[in-house]
């Protein structure tokens, strides 16, 4: 999990817990290859052709999604994260898979930097919606960028995960903890997510995450 906050103190903290576990998500995706939410996410993508499209990963941790697309077809991508660690595994593994070309590397929050980005094809994020406290300001920026596919994953709504959540950040609040994850209405995110003019056209989903896939109408 990869995320974008705002930049203050929060974000520090947040920079610091997933730079924390950066090398063990590269070492998991070197050894493992993508995860299944990962694969879900990829396979509603592909629902439409990705041969020389252009790709904005929001939340892109060690790169995993926007790697594989380019060695797929894609033309370029732009990944964005709050965590350096996270970027800077991203980076080894753009020089690795022979595609730092075709890569651009953006450290910050995505809502703040998104008047400086081009519009994408292509707006993925992957377990990013839980980690963004303004979250209608997060969908309604990102889909604004987004010319054809949005694809998201969101914590499955469910009462095991929202018990799980809501405890983690009650503890996270009583603790003071760098990083405290978030749990909205993810209803109301899909309505406005339709609002922007997007229509779903792929969802799945593993027992702990939702996999949504949107074609623009």
């Amino acid at each position: 999990m990869a995320c974008c906050c705002e930049s203050n103190a929060s974000t520090r903290g947040t920079n610091a817990f997933f730079s924390r576990f950066s090398k063990r998500y590269a070492k998991q995706f070197r050894k493992k290859g993508l995860e299944k939410v990962q694969r879900y996410l990829l396979e509603g993508v592909k629902r439409e052709s990705i041969q020389g499209k252009n790709i904005i990963d929001i939340g892109c941790g060690v790169g995993s999604l926007h790697l594989t697309l380019l060695k797929e077809g894609a033309a370029q991508s732009v990944g964005i994260d709050i965590s350096e660690g996270m970027i800077d595994q991203a980076k080894k593994f753009s020089s690795e898979l022979g595609v730092q070309e075709k890569t651009q590397y953006v450290l910050g929050d995505f809502v703040q930097l998104a008047d400086s980005l081009h519009e994408s094809d292509i707006t993925m994020l992957d377990k990013v919606v839980c980690c963004y406290e303004d979250l209608d300001s997060l969908v309604q920026t990102s889909t604004a960028k987004t010319k054809t596919i949005y694809a998201l994953s969101h914590p499955k709504e469910n009462f095991m995960m929202e018990a799980f959540f809501k405890l983690q950040i009650s503890l996270g609040k009583l603790f003071r903890w760098k990083f405290i994850p978030f749990w909205h209405d993810w209803q109301q995110m899909r309505s406005n997510i339709a609002a922007q003019g997007f229509n779903l056209i792929y969802e799945n989903s593993t027992m702990a995450w939702q996999v949504l896939v949107y074609k623009r109408a």
